[in-house]
């Protein structure tokens, strides 16, 4: 940006490019650019002149305030509502139809409320703070009826969310904060200020916005601050735990993030991840290590936060050439948080394989079991709860093959595989039993379907993820894949058990694709015909010469007018 440019930029314009060039500074360049903000402020030629004149008398507030309250209480006693009108809409398919509320603003419920919001922030301009507080908390609490005596009635969110009324709602959160600062005495700031985070709209606000949002410089920061510390440090939720790590941030650095860490370890784990990121920044590898290595001693080895410490550690110990500690943080990351994903990592290197990933078994036989808890709020206490799906994945993995099979129950009629285990259990095995080094398109396929995304650019890698995924470039396989390669070779199968499987599995993909096309469940005929054409590979793998071919023509004759069908049977087939 040119300086003729810079000139030409509002105060707010300003404040938001120096906010958003304050995250990209390091520590040392935040102190040296509060020390240029500090000497400007002495100069500041406001400090020296009178404060600014109220605008709008006080008669013409109180003829506003009037006509305010009355629409208030029209719209609190429901006097004044919207019309709705509700519908399916089956855009998205038969079954997954959603129900819409239209809504429609007869009355003028909106121009009401924006008349509010305007005066509200000509108040805040005004420095009439008592006003603008009694216009904004009574916002954020109404609620608007429906002529729908069924429906729920309408947030300010909702509101926004449906374009009845067209308005900031970032800045509307900032305004409100603001005044509600200007306004309260200074004992209550904190915890009044802290009850609007409960709203979406707040949840992504940074407490330093509101410096700089009114006219007036906030007074009391430094005891503010002590306060809104202090707060949010008895409060769980991910929202108080980002809050409170910006605050500690903001007054007393990293170091002082890292105490906070350890005094709050009960109640906001998170914050030594929070602590980690920031040394990230600065390159500080070694305190990295000794944080991760402090915090997987102190959390909760069944909160899945503490796999995401002991993985980010596992990443800095890989960068610090630190082997031994590398494969002991991908070790504790799996037993805090249970995935395919971070098993399966345990076969990246053959030591670590030996070492921790034939250990695998000792996490199942200690599993917390349940579905887990849907807490969007507080994901800093999530349970390493192991789901049905996920432990019966995790015994296929751990070679407790038997187990899978019995569990892997086709349904009747072999359709319903939404819902049982068998949709991920067929191809389990499907794919274990495929010889190739180098995925054919149905393996290629099926492994899309039970594996996991190949980690993006920019993330964090270990050494041998970079082999890894050298290995997938070189031959143009997902990473799931040659994980599936490493961790194979630790649970061979004999020449007996792998016919065994194949018979139990070959049957069970007929019945899948005889019930799907002769069904016409046209969304699924691509899925059994890579079904058959893996049969068909594994078995001429067997030596069964010619196998495929016979499938391929044996479907083709058996579904002749599936012109779809045949379709996804030659491209799976290569015919």
């Amino acid at each position: 940006m040119t300086l003729p440019e810079v000139k030409e930029l509002s105060r707010e314009e300003l404040q938001t490019v120096i906010l958003k060039m304050q995250e990209m500074l390091s520590e040392e360049q935040k102190k040296s650019l509060q020390e240029i903000i500090k000497e400007c402020k002495k100069t500041d030629v406001d400090e020296t002149t009178q404060p600014e004149q109220a605008r709008m008398s006080q008669e013409l507030v109180e003829e506003k305030m009037r006509q305010i309250q009355k629409w208030q209480e029209q719209i609190d006693e429901g006097e004044i509502y919207l019309n709705t009108e509700e519908y399916e809409d089956y855009s998205s398919g038969y079954w997954d139809a959603d129900w819409i509320t239209e809504y429609y603003d007869n009355q003028g419920v909106g121009d009401k409320l924006m008349y509010m919001i305007r005066f509200a922030e000509d108040c805040v301009d005004d420095m009439r703070y008592q006003e603008a507080n009694e216009i904004y908390e009574w916002l954020w609490e109404m609620s608007v009826f429906t002529d729908n005596e069924f429906g729920d009635p309408v947030d300010i969110e909702v509101l926004g969310d449906n374009n009845l009324i067209h308005t900031d709602m970032k800045r509307l959160a900032l305004l409100t904060l603001y005044a509600d600062y200007q306004g309260l005495p200074l004992e209550k700031r904190a915890e009044d200020m802290y009850l609007y985070f409960s709203f979406d709209t707040f949840s992504k606000i940074h407490m330093e916005e509101i410096f700089h949002v009114g006219k007036e410089k906030l007074k009391d920061t430094e005891r503010f601050w002590k306060d809104w510390i202090e707060l949010l440090k008895s409060k769980n939720g991910d929202i108080e735990a980002r809050l409170l790590k910006e605050a500690v941030l903001y007054c007393k650095g990293i170091e002082g993030l890292l105490e906070m860490a350890e005094e709050n370890v009960s109640i906001h784990p998170s914050l030594y991840l929070a602590v980690m990121d920031e040394y990230e920044k600065e390159h500080f590898y070694e305190k990295i290590e000794e944080v991760g290595k402090d915090a997987l001693d102190k959390i909760d080895a069944n909160l899945t936060i503490r796999g995401k410490i002991a993985l980010k550690t596992a990443y800095v110990s890989s960068h610090l050439m630190h082997e031994e500690e590398m494969m002991q943080f991908c070790w504790e990351c799996f037993c805090s948080d249970s995935t395919v994903k971070n098993y399966l990592r345990l076969f990246g290197t053959e030591e670590m394989a030996k070492r921790y990933g034939l250990r695998g078994k000792e996490v199942l036989i200690n599993r917390i079991k349940g579905n887990q808890e849907n807490n969007w709020r507080n994901s800093e206490f999530r349970r390493n709860m192991i789901d049905d799906y996920m432990y019966n994945s995790l015994n296929f993995y751990t070679g407790d093959f038997e187990k899978v099979k019995n569990i892997s129950k086709n349904p009747k009629g072999s359709l319903g595989w939404s819902s049982s285990f068998i949709r991920s259990g067929i191809r389990l095995f499907l794919i274990y039993l495929y010889e190739k080094p180098l995925p054919s398109k149905a393996a290629a396929s099926i492994a899309a379907y039970i594996g996991f995304p190949d980690i993006k650019d920019g993330e964090s890698r270990m050494y041998f993820e970079n082999e890894i995924l050298e290995e997938c470039h070189k031959h143009k396989v997902s990473e799931f894949w040659n994980y599936f390669q490493r961790w194979k070779r630790h649970f061979p199968m004999g020449e007996e058990e792998r016919k065994k499987y194949l018979s139990w599995a070959e049957k069970i993909v007929y019945s899948r694709a005889d019930a799907i096309v002769s069904g016409q469940h046209r969304n699924h005929y691509g899925e059994v015909a890579g079904l058959l054409a893996i049969v068909g590979e594994i078995k001429e793998s067997m030596g069964v010469n010619g196998a495929g071919r016979e499938i391929f023509v044996q479907y083709k004759n058996k579904y002749p007018r599936h012109s779809s069908f045949q379709k996804e049977m030659k491209y799976y087939f290569n015919m």
